[in-house]
């Protein structure tokens, strides 16, 4: 087949953007044609993939196009001449109506803006939302402080204030049609499965390929550290906590996973590896924790070589998020280098994390039983090693890249 791949940005930002690799590379080696689609190239770990022809139009995400910009998404189509298109990460609705128009399309949903006015299911006092959109979303922002990416403090206007949540939801009713359009959606989790279901779009439409990684082996290499990190690494032999997340607030639950911390019966050092703009108050908050910098270093962002000596040099793995996570493809790393992982039971986490048997899922915000599941693995070494042995193997049974390719194969075929 001939397939344009379509992405935001071509070059490795998070995990999206390493999966999208690692699926064009096994596309590749299947005899595919392969050409990107991207609103920014930024190869960096992607020189492997040089070969490829990619399409960059700067303007891909803007809510409307020129006629000379629609003209340049047909041109870069047909120069690639697809059977097929895949979109692997969210673009705007302009951008999919005209793809949609252009070639058969099979998207990758990976979160929750196709169907939700707030775009993450998350309410404003922290809750996380479990029903579909409809009245009730104006109901939560008229009345009950709307949700985190749509509430009244957004908007200066009154008017603005007024319409926001009607106009976020007749675009989302829009966005939804316009999804429709394509020959499939795959996504990476039953809960997200579940959560098209519930947001209407036909089960026929809908279905479910688990992700995999590439983490521990020869296609992803270990790479240095800076200087600072590996002084903080060598100084002693306390076990190493790491937590690769965002600095996002709320969604995240760094916050909490400082809280957490702060309770840890046990040696340990924890590292940070991740950035964002909730860094200055969680450093703060680190330091009413109890935190220092003997216990603590923020790694800020990491490549992907860097995270895997990170990952090797873990005793255990916390993935703190309070928002419904998709999937968390992190869980996938952890388990190929054989660690243990503590997370709170949100959105598809419960997939792959088995409590007891690959780690300990415990209740969502609750800070004292992370602390206490985090204790436990620093203290018995045995049982933290089981839990990651067992962790390898039900990665290597459950979240294949053979298993992934396959679906998706048979999807872009059927689509065509």
């Amino acid at each position: 087949m001939k397939i344009l791949l379509s992405i935001d940005t071509w070059g490795l930002v998070g995990g999206t953007e390493r999966l999208a690799a690692a699926v064009a590379a096994g596309l590749v080696e299947r005899g595919h044609e392969l050409a990107i689609l991207c609103r920014e190239e930024k190869r960096g770990d992607f020189k492997k993939l040089s070969g490829l022809e990619v399409f960059a139009l700067d303007f891909l995400n803007e809510t409307a196009f020129s006629p000379e910009q629609r003209g340049q998404i047909a041109d870069a189509v047909a120069a690639a001449a697809p059977d097929v298109i895949f979109q692997q990460s969210n673009c705007s609705m302009a951008a999919l109506a005209e793809l949609t128009a252009l070639a058969p399309l099979v998207r990758f949903v990976h979160d929750h803006p196709p169907f939700c006015p707030g775009l993450n299911k998350f309410h404003s006092d922290g809750q996380v939302c479990t029903q579909p959109l409809g009245a009730v979303c104006l109901e939560r922002y008229y009345f009950k402080g709307g949700c985190i990416c749509l509430n009244k403090t957004q908007y200066r206007r009154r008017l603005a204030r007024w319409t926001a949540p009607v106009r976020a939801l007749l675009r989302k009713y829009k966005e939804m049609g316009v999804n429709r359009r394509a020959a499939k959606l795959l996504t990476n989790s039953d809960y997200m499965a579940g959560e098209l279901l519930q947001a209407s779009f036909p089960p026929e439409l809908v279905q479910r390929v688990y992700p995999f990684t590439l983490s521990n082996t020869d296609a992803q290499p270990r790479g240095p550290l800076g200087k600072d990190l590996q002084h903080f690494l060598d100084a002693d032999d306390r076990p190493l906590i790491l937590v690769p997340a965002r600095l996002t607030h709320p969604d995240k639950g760094v916050d909490y996973l400082l809280s957490a911390a702060g309770q840890i019966e046990a040696p340990f050092k924890l590292v940070i590896a991740g950035t964002g703009p909730a860094e200055p108050w969680l450093r703060e908050k680190a330091l009413e924790d109890g935190l220092g910098d003997d216990c603590l270093f923020w790694a800020g962002w990491q490549n992907s070589g860097a995270m895997e000596t990170l990952l090797d040099r873990a005793s255990l793995v916390i993935c703190p998020s309070v928002w419904q996570e998709p999937f968390g493809l992190v869980g996938l790393e952890a388990m190929a280098h054989a660690k243990p992982i503590v997370a709170f039971g949100v959105g598809g986490i419960p997939e792959w994390l088995v409590d007891g048997e690959t780690g300990f899922l415990v209740e969502r915000c609750d800070t004292h039983a992370m602390a206490a599941a985090a204790t436990r693995l620093l203290t018995d070494t045995e049982l933290a090693a089981r839990l990651g042995q067992n962790g390898q193997r039900q990665l290597a049974e459950r979240f294949g890249q053979e298993a992934h390719l396959n679906a998706l194969e048979a999807a872009l075929q059927a689509a065509k």
